[in-house]
């Protein structure tokens, strides 16, 4: 009895997750006032706009990634923010470490992809900011490129006093099983990167954190990227923020427009999905072979005086 109520639960979960998923149109047009984009704010408390040094950059990776994504990061935008970002990883790499100046932070949470992993992973990377004592936190996967001043810019349309998370869905709805309840939430893509504020950082506590974050992503059922928006907007009832300057390879990155390349907060990059800078006048076009993620060119496309591209 007991084994065919959880089948009849669970069946239910998944019909209702994919009218939810099916009726995209028809939901975001309904509650459109859910989702605000690039919403700008009129005035600031703070005295003084948002600079570099108040936001924490982490960047979630693997020890078995530092050469293939880790290497074109730290030779490109991590040059532009060095004292701001740090690497999350899962094992130790005193070479890294040492180019990094100090940079990398082994979480010895495992290094597999399993979500006790990833969220630990993550719950270290939320536990660290907090402690950074900053206004924002930005949190990047491995294999994004990132834009420092353009980030800058972007959270500076926000007042950081606020509860925000800025970031892109992935798909408008989901929903899980969560003590006993079904629940509707929203996420901010991990792989698109996302920048939440310091005040609705420290109420998302109770459920995030290096324990917390792996007991919410198990309760949850759901990967560490869906339980931080499971906490904000359904624990804390937050909306996200939505922005078009973040970008992940769930998007089609050939087909971005080389003129807008200069506005972007983040482009992921993927094997056969990367930004297309074929027309682009780029300082220094880098060869596939040496340059296969197409950072080091977008780079120099981007900031055309950077040491990189003048070898």
């Amino acid at each position: 009895m007991s084994n065919n109520l959880t089948l009849v639960k669970f069946g239910m979960l998944c019909i209702f997750t994919t009218l939810l998923i099916s009726s995209h149109v028809r939901y975001s047009s309904i509650c459109k006032q859910e989702i605000y984009r690039d919403r700008k704010v009129k005035s600031v408390m703070d005295n003084g706009k948002v600079t570099l040094d108040d936001i924490y950059i982490s960047v979630k990776t693997s020890r078995k990634f530092h050469e293939s994504r880790l290497d074109p990061i730290v030779k490109t935008w991590f040059k532009l923010a060095k004292k701001q970002t740090y690497f999350f990883t899962d094992g130790d790499d005193d070479k890294l470490n040492e180019t990094t100046e100090g940079h990398v932070i082994n979480t010895h949470c495992g290094h597999t992809k399993t979500r006790p992993h990833l969220s630990c992973k993550m719950g270290t990377e939320f536990d660290t900011y907090l402690a950074s004592g900053k206004k924002w936190w930005c949190r990047f996967d491995d294999d994004n490129y990132v834009n420092p001043p353009r980030m800058v810019h972007l959270v500076n349309g926000y007042n950081w006093t606020q509860d925000i998370c800025i970031g892109k869905l992935s798909v408008p709805l989901f929903a899980t099983y969560y003590h006993g309840h079904i629940e509707k939430y929203k996420f901010a893509h991990g792989g698109a990167g996302c920048c939440i504020s310091r005040p609705l950082a420290l109420k998302m506590k109770p459920w995030c954190g290096r324990e917390k974050l792996v007991v919410t992503t198990r309760e949850t059922h759901m990967n560490d990227d869906c339980a931080l928006g499971f906490i904000i907007t359904n624990r804390l009832k937050i909306y996200i923020t939505i922005t078009d300057l973040l970008h992940s390879t769930r998007e089609k990155l050939k087909n971005l427009n080389p003129d807008t390349l200069h506005e972007q907060v983040s482009l992921g990059q993927a094997l056969g999905n990367t930004v297309n800078l074929n027309k682009v006048k780029s300082s220094k076009i880098f060869n596939h072979d040496v340059d296969p993620t197409r950072f080091m060119t977008l780079h120099c496309f981007l900031f055309p005086t950077a040491d990189i591209c003048k070898t």
